[in-house]
């Protein structure tokens, strides 16, 4: 009887958990993975900054598809939250790092480029760049436990940030919305 309950548990708390992983609270609501974009917003209020991307085009007609990043900062104590929407439904919530204060007169350098790790944070301390290259990108596929991984696009962004204090432009390299690499790019280049 004890396996019983033990197993019991076990499967009510594996339940739960996978519950909780595409699931975000907000005050005493709680939004979850098929959400709309208006049912968020209506329990979470505002987010601090959006960043929409085409997913698919059709020549002739345009863009067919679309993902949506939403961030929310509330503040150095929390961490963001980032919430995905892929064409009007959350399809995820994900925790960065701890927030920050944003600031009107902040002043973007090559550390502040740097330490940031999400677009978010990139636009918040630095503002948006002077130029961005976008693109998605199938990563090579990997034969698995005797099956074929199925290959999830990557969102591979480049943007370009020229800092008229520094002789070097600054090129920050973005998979998913994090920063995953920074380099200096010479002017004349």
């Amino acid at each position: 009887m004890n396996r019983y309950l033990l197993w019991l548990s076990l499967i009510t708390l594996s339940t739960v958990a996978q519950h909780a992983q595409g699931a975000l609270r907000c005050g005493s609501s709680l939004v979850s993975e098929g959400d709309w974009p208006l049912e968020v917003e209506e329990r979470c209020g505002t987010p601090d900054y959006v960043a929409e991307y085409p997913t698919a085009t059709v020549p002739g007609l345009g863009v067919v598809q679309t993902e949506e990043h939403w961030y929310y900062n509330r503040g150095p104590q929390r961490f963001v939250q980032r919430l995905v929407f892929r064409n009007g439904k959350l399809t995820g919530v994900e925790s960065l790092g701890y927030g920050f204060h944003t600031s009107d007169n902040a002043r973007c350098s090559s550390r502040a480029l740097r330490q940031a790790s999400n677009e978010y944070e990139l636009v918040a301390r630095c503002g948006e760049p002077v130029s961005k290259n976008i693109e998605w990108r199938f990563p090579r596929q990997h034969r698995h436990a005797n099956r074929w991984q199925s290959a999830q696009p990557v969102l591979v962004q480049e943007w370009l940030y020229d800092l008229s204090r520094n002789q070097f432009r600054q090129v920050v390299t973005l998979r998913n919305g994090k920063v995953s690499n920074v380099e200096s790019r010479s002017s004349s280049h």
